[in-house]
């Protein structure tokens, strides 16, 4: 009987350290993008650094819309993927980049709110 119990907290304690290392699906993303109220917009790296290029593949993008006046919008080979306008939001797309320029931009606001960077 001490022996099963012992066998069953251990497999508790794995099973609660496993869930604890790996975060929720949220925090799980490759790359991110956010629009800021202050008329700002951009894209980070997994590192967080402003994205200038990546690899061609299958990515996690966490997108952070923080402005109702505002969306998020990536666009580029293939991709076509927006925020709505009057929502605040958080959200995870799995995108499949492939080689050319993606665009990431507010649409009201696309002027002034504007990036991109280059998959290869």
């Amino acid at each position: 009987m001490l022996q099963r119990r012992s066998l069953v907290l251990t497999a508790v304690t794995v099973a609660v350290a496993s869930l604890a290392s790996t975060g929720s699906a949220k925090d799980q993303f490759d790359l991110k993008g956010e629009v800021y109220r202050t008329f700002k917009i951009e894209m980070k790296n997994s590192a967080n650094r402003p994205l200038t290029a990546v690899k061609a593949g299958t990515y996690r993008i966490k997108v952070e819309d923080k402005a109702s006046i505002h969306n998020f919008r990536l666009t580029g080979p293939g991709v076509n993927r927006a925020t709505s306008v009057p929502s605040v939001t958080e959200t995870i797309w799995t995108v499949k980049l492939k080689p050319g320029k993606y665009t990431f931009l507010c649409d009201p606001h696309a002027g002034q709110m504007r990036g991109s960077f280059r998959v290869t």
